[in-house]
């Protein structure tokens, strides 16, 4: 690791919140939640979280703060796509990554998610391989995303008390 990258690692250490991957798996079926859980187990940074429960999938996500969300688009009671539309509409979860699930492969619905705001889809049940690379690669996007606006936040901040009336457009 050369001197440049141990600087900016110390900076980051010092100014920016460390966020651990975290799934939220909403899906009805116990076996899929089964799954999902035993595929993820091996992966030591991850940290999965599963509601069996659409009604209380606000709930859990409030509990458990996801860097991003798999949503079964076929339960009892709910359809998925409203649950795409108010997670992507919550001021709390709009910027967390949506995986939607089905058990099969629908162009239409497909289409209809992603213009909603979901963020990718899978079918049921995706390789480990598969699974993992998606989980982290929407997460680590997110969690990057969370961190530099809590850093532009904090130079804001920083800036504001020197007092001599300089603004930096890359702040803007």
């Amino acid at each position: 690791m050369n001197m440049f990258t141990q600087d900016v690692e110390s900076i980051a250490d010092q100014y920016v919140t460390k966020m651990p991957i975290s799934v939220l798996l909403i899906d009805d079926e116990f076996l899929i939640g089964e799954a999902m859980r035993i595929k993820l187990s091996s992966e030591t940074d991850i940290v999965f979280n599963y509601c069996k429960e659409p009604d209380k999938a606000l709930e859990t996500a409030i509990g458990v703060q996801p860097t991003v969300i798999m949503l079964d688009l076929v339960m009892p009671g709910v359809n998925g796509l409203t649950m795409v539309k108010f997670f992507k509409s919550s001021e709390d979860f709009r910027d967390v990554p949506l995986i939607v699930l089905s058990a099969r492969e629908e162009p239409e619905l497909k289409k209809k998610a992603i213009a909603l705001g979901a963020n990718d889809y899978m079918i049921k049940l995706p390789d480990k391989i598969d699974l993992v690379a998606r989980i982290r690669c929407h997460s680590e996007r997110y969690i990057f995303k969370q961190q530099r606006d809590e850093l532009i936040m904090k130079l804001r901040a920083m800036s504001g008390q020197n007092g001599d009336g300089y603004s930096s457009p890359y702040l803007d």
